[in-house]
């Protein structure tokens, strides 16, 4: 279900040719269903739960199936988004019904309010959490749920200190520090209006709560890989650094493929640091064929940048 979001809502936009949804690219937990898994829920709130992750699932295979058609065949399936909307229409009302008879039940309503989060209706959702938020205003998960609303509408400066709150309320959450740093690092121009920061003082601040996170959770690849992204964007450009932040990365990766993500990045500090045959060599053990469009790239890159090194000379 965590994964379901940003392909249903694609789907949707190319059978019913409507608007791109803007999808911010921090991590956005579905926190509801994470929290009631950790208690006792009432065992009626638990079914319609397991309705609302079957749904999910089922939903996700014909979004698959649809996708999996248009590679040797472009279609249109015209029954597509009805079906999806029928499907998840039987979970809302389940929810609504549950809730009419519950209207305080907190775990119903963060359940809730994580299924319209799922199917996109944003807006609804957030109105479920600043309500409870406002019942419920030491709960860290509707603080860090309402930052994710805010950055995902573009609104960061509004994200910031709902974020800050979040991590208050629970220091040791490495999801709410790993949030607050993607939004800082994404939208740096709020976060320096917000912060009364320059540019660089920014991604030092971003790399400071990515740091924080990664001490809370070392082994976290994603994090070692958004971390190393910033060294790129630090002037002077530091290869040293950059480099050493990507070998950790590196040592995270579970299989060949990210692994050879990462000799892309190894290539793309080689080639800042004008170090162009060292980057060839990288380049050449990189054979993903997922790899090979930023692969010709960075080759491309080398190309001019060897040649404006040479002029200088």
């Amino acid at each position: 279900m965590k994964t379901l979001r940003p392909l249903l809502i694609l789907c949707l936009c190319l059978v019913l040719n409507g608007p791109a949804a803007t999808l911010f690219s921090a991590e956005t937990p579905k926190a509801a269903k994470n929290q009631t898994a950790k208690i006792t829920i009432d065992p009626e709130l638990q079914k319609i739960i397991d309705q609302d992750n079957e749904a999910q699932i089922e939903v996700d295979k014909w979004i698959k199936d649809y996708q999996a058609l248009n590679r040797t065949n472009a279609v249109q399936d015209a029954t597509l988004p009805l079906r999806i909307r029928e499907r998840f229409d039987s979970v809302k009302s389940a929810y609504e019904d549950y809730l009419f008879t519950h209207s305080t039940n907190m775990e119903a309503r963060l359940a809730y309010a994580s299924f319209l989060t799922d199917i996109g209706q944003d807006n609804d959702a957030a109105r479920e959490w600043l309500k409870l938020q406002k019942q419920h205003p030491d709960n860290p998960v509707l603080w860090n749920n309402l930052g994710n609303y805010f950055a995902q509408k573009g609104s960061a400066k509004d994200a910031f200190p709902y974020y800050e709150k979040a991590i208050e309320l629970a220091p040791k959450e490495v999801l709410y520090l790993k949030n607050l740093a993607n939004v800082v690092y994404i939208f740096r121009q709020e976060a320096m209006e917000y912060y009364s920061m320059n540019e660089q003082q920014t991604i030092r601040l971003a790399q400071a709560f990515y740091q924080k996170a990664k001490l809370l959770q070392p082994d976290d690849f994603v994090l070692a890989t958004s971390l190393a992204q910033t060294w790129y964007y630090i002037t002077p450009f530091n290869a040293r650094q950059a480099r050493a932040a990507w070998e950790k990365a590196y040592e995270m990766a579970s299989d060949d493929s990210e692994r050879q993500g990462i000799l892309l990045h190894y290539a793309r500090v080689a080639i800042l640091d004008e170090q162009f045959d060292e980057a060839l060599q990288w380049l050449d053990q990189v054979t993903y064929s997922q790899h090979q469009k930023l692969k010709q790239q960075l080759l491309e890159n080398l190309e001019k940048r060897r040649e404006l090194s040479a002029a200088k000379e």
